[in-house]
């Protein structure tokens, strides 16, 4: 969430191989939110007259990577008879509290701070997120991209995408900022600043020991240069 789904999902809905959910023969909203449950209907129903023959089929939801929602959702995937995979955008996760917070304060939504600081810190934490599409056997259907990425080339994250996924390549056209930040100016206070990253830094220490995400390696040096923190470097192979 607030990390560039809808404009990833504009970005690779050009192409002439995918094609996007519809329900009742219109175009639903990105989010179908299709394996956070059992459903009665197959997944093909929700694309008009079932996807064309040698196309993909794209939906963007990022309530998947939220563990207090998944609810068995990468077993569900994961168990779906057809090729799949899973596109992850990473941002700085301090940086996508408080675009999360400005996005929702901007709609008049706002959480408690007990129930806010719970939230809002859980959904960035990624490794964990990872962690459980790993479980279900997913890792290798799983490309990790940077934020940063997409926002300074959009065009060179969808070629990416699509070399992942295994489609010719196209460029698309429209590279428009979908669902960009309504409220100018910093949302969250050094102290809640702190407060998070408390909460995240494990997490984010993880993910850059792992080395499976570089820029964790950078948000930990950020965050806890800021706050008085060490940060601790994967280990080089001897």
């Amino acid at each position: 969430m607030k990390a560039g789904t809808t404009t990833l999902h504009n970005l690779l809905s050009q192409h002439s191989q995918i094609t996007m959910s519809h329900v009742n023969g219109y175009k639903s909203m990105k989010e179908l939110d299709y394996f956070l449950q059992d459903r009665g209907r197959s997944y093909d129903r929700y694309f008009r007259k079932g996807p064309p023959e040698g196309t993909w089929t794209l939906e963007a939801s990022p309530s998947y990577s939220k563990n207090y929602l998944e609810n068995g959702c990468a077993e569900r995937i994961a168990a779906l008879k057809k090729q799949k995979k899973l596109v992850y955008i990473l941002r700085d996760p301090i940086d996508r509290i408080d675009s999360q917070m400005s996005h929702n304060v901007s709609r008049g939504r706002t959480l408690p701070e007990p129930r806010a600081l719970r939230v809002y810190s859980n959904t960035s934490r990624y490794w964990s997120h990872i962690q459980r599409f790993d479980a279900a056997g997913l890792s290798d259907s799983l490309l990790l991209l940077d934020f940063d990425d997409l926002c300074q080339d959009p065009v060179g994250t969808a070629r990416k995408v699509q070399e992942f996924v295994g489609l010719g390549l196209e460029d698309p056209a429209d590279v428009r900022v979908h669902n960009s930040r309504r409220t100018a100016g910093r949302v969250l206070t050094e102290e809640q600043e702190r407060s998070y990253w408390a909460r995240v830094r494990p997490d984010v220490r993880a993910l850059a020991v792992s080395g499976r995400f570089p820029a964790a390696q950078k948000w930990l040096d950020t965050w806890s240069a800021k706050f008085g923190r060490s940060s601790p470097r994967r280990r080089s192979p001897e």
